[in-house]
């Protein structure tokens, strides 16, 4: 590698990662992983946008934290750069979520965030007045996300973020699903089926001979709240393509639903499972996907959110 090539590179990484110095156990993407991450992000916009628009990047977990987190912000850094459609703030802190902070974006991104990322990571410890404190700002920042989102904010969820917040009732609601587990571990193989590939946020699928695609991920299942009356189902498992005697598949309807958009009172979400196994981030196909879902949550793509009830 040449001194200049190098230095290029280091430029890369210093722009598109920006993930917070309390994730130091997450390793960054290594420089040939940048730079194929920033090949396969899209290089237009699907639509553009109506108006300069502004994009949180939220990336903070607790317990288990996805080595994917530095990846996802890498790729959005990335869309963000190449197609001008939308400018980038990652952050792991919560007080972005105040209302005369969070008022400054038109789209949020819960990238694998995980647990209850408004709380303080040693809340099992606090007690007295510092957890009084603690639970009063916790209230305060779900109060302002509802409003956000009822007020007509946008919300795009990666894989693990549908497994935060677990002990609030209305995030719940706001996904209409909750995280089960994972029966497909990392780097299992499985069959995605576009079950409505004229949808605008099924279009990054359209070159598909058929509408059914392989990857290798950790592929989730959910539970609780998830139902077909109250989201608009775009790739689900494929399961007559896809090993369905793994351990740990607890649905017995047949419903695998993995993207899938929602209202959320004058808002929008927009939520996409995949995205554990490292490699999904320089696939162009998956990165057009949730390039589509964002300017979705952003209000520029035009999308029918209306649920279709899976036939019987």
């Amino acid at each position: 590698m040449t001194q200049q090539f190098r230095g290029l590179m280091t430029g890369w990484l210093i722009s598109f990662f920006c993930i917070s110095v309390g994730f130091a156990q997450v390793k960054p993407p290594s420089e040939e992983e940048v730079r194929k991450i920033r090949d396969a992000a899209p290089a237009k916009a699907r639509v553009e946008p109506a108006k300069p628009r502004k994009l949180l990047v939220f990336s903070r977990a607790y317990g288990y934290v996805h080595s994917s987190i530095p990846y996802g912000e890498v790729a959005f850094k990335a869309m963000a750069d190449k197609t001008k459609a939308f400018e980038v703030v990652c952050s792991t802190d919560a007080d972005m979520f105040l209302p005369d902070n969070l008022k400054q974006f038109d789209a949020i991104v819960f990238n694998n965030t995980n647990e209850e990322i408004f709380l303080p990571e040693n809340y099992k410890d606090l007690t007295g007045a510092d957890k009084e404190a603690a639970d009063k700002k916790d209230a305060l920042l779900k109060r302002s996300l509802v409003q956000y989102l009822k007020n007509g904010g946008g919300l795009a969820v990666t894989h693990a973020g549908v497994a935060s917040f677990r002990q609030w009732p209305e995030f719940g609601e706001i996904m209409a699903a909750r995280f089960d587990n994972h029966p497909w571990v990392s780097g299992t193989e499985v069959t995605m089926k576009v079950e409505e590939p004229d949808h605008p946020l099924a279009a990054a699928f359209k070159d598909l001979k058929e509408p059914r695609f392989t990857i290798r991920d950790e592929t989730y299942q959910v539970k609780e709240n998830y139902s077909r009356e109250k989201v608009r189902v775009i790739v689900s498992i494929d399961t007559e393509k896809t090993n369905m005697k793994v351990d740990g598949v607890h649905r017995t309807d047949n419903d695998f639903a993995i993207t899938w958009v929602k209202p959320y009172g004058k808002g929008r979400v927009f939520y996409c499972a995949i995205g554990h196994d490292h490699p999904l981030f320089w696939n162009p196909m998956i990165l057009q996907h949730y390039m589509d879902g964002i300017q979705f949550a952003l209000g520029d793509l035009k999308a029918d959110m209306n649920p279709i009830v899976k036939p019987k």
